[in-house]
């Protein structure tokens, strides 16, 4: 795909920025957890250098909660390229993977008495963003301890192998 040029990049990067200031305001309203992607990083991703198309610059969560209690994780995926994706995938595992560059072999160590959540497939159109959110119930019967969720985006394919693009993680301390 041709590069975006310098000017496009830095549009694009201002947009982001502008979202995430208002995206980060709503989460600590509510009381969530919020990270995004710093400036150089989102410049990088947005010009296909830190990540594949598309990617995460932001996410908030329910961080702090109890056994039994519900929760949720929201992602913000962008797509800085001319064509559009479909069918997309959000998934979301616990288990301590952020750090493995194999998916599979994160996938493996998920930590499995957590849900593993998928979103349905949807399109995702050139220069577009979206967001899914995933609600769910801490388990009951685990450790009050801190937990590790993970998220990835992905592109199905009906009749090959699909494509990973990006990937974040989040953190659920019980008490």
């Amino acid at each position: 795909m041709p590069r975006k040029s310098d000017q496009e990049v830095r549009h694009e990067v201002g947009q982001r920025l502008k979202e995430v200031a208002l995206l980060k305001e709503e989460a600590r309203d509510l009381g969530l957890k919020f990270s995004s992607v710093p400036e150089e990083r989102l410049a990088a991703k947005i010009r296909g250098e830190a990540a594949k198309s598309p990617y995460i610059y932001a996410q908030s969560w329910t961080s702090g909660t109890t056994i039994g209690a519900s929760a949720y994780y929201t992602v913000y995926v962008s797509n800085p390229d001319p064509v559009g994706y479909n069918p997309v995938f959000v998934s979301v595992f616990f288990g301590a993977a952020n750090f493995l560059d194999d998916i599979a072999e994160a996938l493996a160590g998920r930590d499995d008495r957590w849900p593993y959540l998928s979103t349905s497939p949807f399109g995702l159109a050139a220069a577009a963003t979206t967001s899914k959110t995933f609600n769910y119930s801490v388990p009951t019967g685990i450790a009050v301890s801190t937990y590790l969720g993970n998220s990835l985006v992905w592109k199905g394919e009906y009749h090959d192998k699909g494509s990973y693009f990006d990937r974040g993680f989040f953190d659920v301390s019980l008490h």
